[in-house]
């Protein structure tokens, strides 16, 4: 058994308790006693077995069982609360739900099971309790999470913080103790957020994730969602109260580097929380926001179009040289008025001015935030594209956009179990899925950039070099 995973589980029972299994014997809840949980042996009238529990670790046991373990029978309440749960997340047929629920069944278990007429009627009242959810709420005040929605289709715990219904600016942080282990031992961070999927009540779904594996620069590491936050607005107060959760939830985490998209609140409130990390932006983002500048003159004159890519090949450049290299590259560029805009938004914006007074205005995000030329040579990733085609992936498993606080905690609770075998395939060893960037490419950007100080190349044609290997707005 993983060392990670409990060695019990938890179901839901018909009136929406919950039973423990483990080795073969089957336990009702007793009573819950501050963190802890007691449990008792289902034949509680013949048996005084006792377990307690704190979190998903056994901690305590009375009294030996006075009959002999069931497996079979255990076997029975996993199966039928698998079929209970894919009636309730999927709209997979009942036979399809039933034949998947059988197939590791042996033949004394299946003989124990209700007749399928019996598991039929079972999946049409487990789709008919979806249906009658409880109501959406119009406030956070008003928001109550049932048992069910707490917890993850294994019964771990799954919302990991909720300040209260008092609280205005409420937010809620779910994910699991294995989650934010994985998290706590990951040097790189991603983070990004969406509002497609945000449920009525909140501005938008913000996911950490955290990248293990990745050491080695030709090679991909396995990118690992492990906290998804449902945050009511995207102040810098709010996302700094996130984080300062994130730091009490995860106390040993000391990630080198967190990339993130170009949000000053989002930025600030880390480095307030994270003053030793290291913060960068997306690469891919810098170039869409160049992009959206020069579109016409871009698209239509190939030889300027390089000459424009130079901006942002800025970002592999050594940092001290960006200011003059900048100036040098805006001197080679004609002067129309939208090339005119793009300069002064790109000084204004990532470069920072001085006044005719003398006095300097600083960049919105300082060079710091974009350049890539002391990272490069070590591989580490420049964009969040993982982490938006994981929302991707995500939107398509909701179904739509805003969906009901319910239906999105259901698709959340299905996700984690996709997260989990991400999780297993990396402690197994499996290779990663491949991310979207050219190798080749990779490896020639690495060589220019380890070049940089070479007298056989100058400054404008390194920009040039590295122009060559990618467009605005692609990575």
């Amino acid at each position: 058994m993983d060392p990670g995973q409990p060695s019990f589980r938890l179901i839901r029972t018909n009136k929406g308790g919950e039973k423990m299994l483990e080795g073969g014997y089957v336990y009702l809840m007793h009573r819950r006693v501050g963190e802890m949980t007691h449990w008792q042996c289902e034949q509680r009238g013949e048996c005084k077995a006792r377990v307690h529990t704190k979190g998903m670790e056994i901690v305590k046991r009375t009294n030996e069982h006075l009959h002999a373990p069931d497996v079979q029978a255990t076997a029975c309440c996993e199966i039928k609360a698998g079929i209970k749960r894919e009636a309730r997340d999927t709209q997979d047929s009942s036979h399809q739900i039933i034949g998947e629920g059988m197939l590791t069944a042996s033949e004394g278990t299946a003989a124990k099971l209700p007749k399928l007429d019996s598991l039929k009627r079972t999946i049409q009242r487990q789709r008919a309790s979806v249906l009658s959810a409880p109501v959406q709420p119009t406030a956070l005040a008003e928001l109550v999470l049932p048992a069910e929605y707490q917890r993850t289709a294994k019964g771990e715990q799954f919302l990991l913080y909720d300040p209260g219904e008092d609280d205005a600016h409420r937010f809620l942080i779910f994910g699991t103790q294995r989650n934010l282990g994985m998290l706590q031992q990951s040097k790189i961070w991603l983070a990004d957020g969406t509002f497609k999927t945000a449920p009525p009540l909140f501005a938008q779904v913000y996911v950490v994730h955290g990248l293990r594996g990745g050491d080695d620069p030709m090679k991909t590491g396995h990118l690992l969602p492990s906290l998804f936050v449902l945050l009511p607005n995207k102040t810098e107060d709010t996302y700094r109260r996130m984080w300062e959760q994130i730091r009490i939830l995860c106390p040993l985490a000391q990630p080198e580097q967190m990339l993130l998209d170009f949000e000053k609140g989002a930025i600030n409130s880390f480095e307030h929380v994270w003053p030793n990390t290291v913060v960068k932006c997306c690469f891919f983002h810098f170039t869409q926001n160049i992009w959206r500048h020069v579109q016409s003159d871009y698209t239509h004159d190939e030889e300027l179009a390089m000459r424009i890519r130079k901006i942002p090949a800025l970002a592999f450049a050594r940092p001290a040289d960006v200011p003059d290299l900048f100036e040098q590259v805006s001197m080679d560029l004609p002067l129309t008025s939208e090339i005119g805009e793009l300069v002064d938004y790109f000084e204004r914006t990532y470069i920072g001015r001085t006044l005719a007074t003398g006095h300097h205005v600083a960049a919105t995000f300082p060079i710091g935030l974009w350049n890539y030329h002391f990272s490069t040579p070590f591989g580490l990733p420049r964009t969040t594209n993982a982490v938006e085609a994981w929302h991707r992936s995500f939107n398509a498993t909701v179904g739509c956009h805003h969906p009901t606080i319910w239906k999105f905690l259901l698709a959340l609770k299905r996700e984690q179990g996709l997260v989990e075998v991400r999780q297993t395939n990396y402690l197994a060893g499996k290779s990663p899925t491949k991310w979207r960037w050219s190798q080749q490419s990779e490896q020639a950007l690495r060589t220019l950039v380890g070049e940089y100080y070479s007298p056989n190349r100058t400054k404008m044609e390194f920009l040039q070099g590295v122009a060559h290997h990618f467009g605005l707005g692609a990575d």
